[in-house]
């Protein structure tokens, strides 16, 4: 009776089905939702936030689409590269600086329904120690576009932290 037991459990444990149901995470304005998006995606955003703050510039290039935007902070017009440009352009925003260091407090992948890409909202905060020896101290929120694991659009945030 007991090996007829262990038998009918074994085989119900491989009989189930196990399926991924899609929670909704939040809604447009449009009406439509949105699902939690990959680990995968969440991870690319993250190693990106820190890749940018060690001027870790290759591994930057090798996650950027062919061409990539970038919103700044402060407003102003949005800037679209080439991939070849990505380099100068962050050695650029670094030259103020000796160093920048970055923690991140938390990252939500999101897809809207509908799409073929991924945003992840990385929230973090950002320590700049300048050339003359001045620190900035911010709190930034960066909205990272991925499409088939590349970064394609950088929306981002910031404010002075006390």
């Amino acid at each position: 009776m007991k090996n007829f037991l262990l038998f009918l459990s074994v085989g119900l444990l491989l009989s189930c089905e196990t399926t991924q149901m899609e929670t909704s995470a939040g809604y447009h304005m449009d009406g439509s939702s949105y699902i939690l998006g990959s680990d995968e995606d969440n991870q690319i955003a993250m190693d990106l936030v820190i890749a940018y703050a060690e001027k870790n510039v290759d591994y930057m290039v090798e996650m950027m689409a062919d061409s990539v935007t970038y919103a700044p902070p402060t407003g102003g017009i949005s800037m679209t590269m080439s991939n070849d440009q990505v380099r100068d352009v962050v050695m650029q925003l670094h030259s103020p600086y000796d160093s920048i260091q970055r923690t991140i407090w938390n990252s939500v992948p999101l897809i809207r329904k509908g799409t073929d890409f991924t945003r992840v909202t990385v929230a973090f905060s950002e320590k700049r120690f300048l050339k003359d020896g001045t620190q900035e101290n911010l709190r930034i929120i960066d909205r990272i576009f991925i499409r088939d694991g590349k970064i394609f659009r950088v929306n981002q945030w910031d404010a002075e932290m006390e």
